[in-house]
């Protein structure tokens, strides 16, 4: 037999209905309702340093993954390269008024290094042995120094890239800084080229300003190796004779803009280091050439910051693979489309084979009288 419920007491009944909002609320918490009690939602709790510090280390990781990927030739890559050239040409603009000599324009160092050995009676009217010797065998040094570590480290490594872009960027800024205590002004090499006489001479030679080329032909070696590196050879940054070679014999030299990317880049190369060159020598023609490394150097400090913010390598390689991976499952799914298909053929083939073998079992030895029995099957059926 079933008991019916008591009724709730009357204290109760007065706990729940009265009017004070504090003993209804600890009587409903009583009676243990987890919508209306304060005890079933808890309180947010702060990170632990544990926490904290696991954070710190994810992001530190992912920042060393960032730096250690390599940079991927793009067309941002190229906007890096065409304003290396620009500034380039800032510098062989200035510089050889100055030096006589060039600071990353080797093929003119190395004619007038020969010239030197065999015309000693031009130096220093035409040209200055010491400058183009310190401007060639710095040049050399530092592309095999950065060639040969970039072989080690990796050649289009960001952490690498960075780095030895910032060491060009402080030569630069170097050689500006040396360039703006010699007081150098197009004067002392002016009237050292026209009158052959001596009066210039601690000017446009000596300790500091070997070591003004010295810096400058060590950040042009470096540079030049970069555009190596990135397998943009179509941009070299510095030697304009083969580039030109190369323009003039190409089979598509009209072609279309969007299918000829050599060209393409061949012309913004040379755009850029005739621009260049042009601007330093209006720059030296007013103010010198101090100001003309010093924009030098402020272009390459925006390169410096390009390409930490350049695509990477394992960025562009996670897209592919997804994209293949995409193609993959499709294929894949196709392929079970297609056996699905064929296996229900060759299922549909089999039975008729088997329809076949029965009735040429019967004794007729023709397919038409196969076919008839197939239909006097059918009929019987119906």
């Amino acid at each position: 037999m079933t008991t019916s419920p008591s009724p709730p007491s009357k204290e109760t009944e007065q706990k729940v209905n009265s009017s004070d909002s504090g003993e209804s609320t600890r009587t409903i918490t009583q009676f243990g309702c987890p919508k209306y009690s304060s005890r079933s939602q808890p309180e947010p709790k702060e990170p632990s340093s544990q926490q904290q510090q696991q954070q710190q280390q994810s992001f530190a990781s992912r920042a060393w993954a960032y730096l250690n990927e390599d940079v991927r030739p793009t067309h941002f890559a190229e906007m890096q390269l065409v304003l290396l050239t620009f500034c380039i040409g800032l510098q062989d603009a200035v510089s050889f008024p100055d030096f006589h000599a060039f600071a990353s324009n080797q093929t003119g160092n190395t004619v007038f290094l020969m010239l030197a050995i065999a015309l000693p009676q031009f130096n220093p009217s035409m040209f200055i042995t010491a400058n183009i010797g310190c401007s060639l065998g710095f040049f050399l040094a530092s592309a095999w120094l950065t060639g040969q570590l970039g072989h080690i480290i990796g050649p289009r490594r960001r952490l690498w890239v960075l780095a030895t872009n910032t060491i060009q960027t402080c030569l630069v800024f170097t050689a500006a800084a040396l360039q703006f205590q010699s007081h150098h002004t197009n004067t002392p090499g002016k009237d050292l080229f026209e009158s052959g006489s001596l009066e210039g001479w601690d000017a446009v030679t000596g300790t500091r300003t070997l070591l003004c080329i010295a810096l400058l032909a060590s950040a042009a070696g470096s540079q030049v190796v970069l555009s190596r590196s990135l397998n943009m050879t179509e941009i070299t940054t510095a030697m304009a004779t083969a580039a030109w070679l190369d323009l003039v014999i190409d089979r598509n030299l009209f072609g279309a803009v969007r299918k000829n990317k050599g060209r393409n880049r061949r012309v913004a190369f040379l755009a850029a280091l005739a621009v260049g060159s042009l601007c330093g020598a209006y720059i030296y023609r007013e103010v010198g050439s101090a100001v003309a490394v010093t924009i030098s150097g402020g272009g390459k400090a925006v390169v410096l910051g390009m390409f930490l913010c350049a695509p990477g390598e394992g960025r562009g390689k996670r897209q592919e693979g997804d994209v293949e991976s995409q193609r993959q499952r499709g294929g894949g799914n196709e392929n079970l489309k297609e056996g699905k298909v064929n296996s229900d053929v060759m299922a549909k083939e089999g039975a008729g084979n088997m329809k076949g073998d029965d009735g040429s079992g019967s004794g007729s030895g023709s397919d038409e009288e196969v076919e008839v029995e197939r239909r006097g099957r059918g009929d019987e059926a119906v």
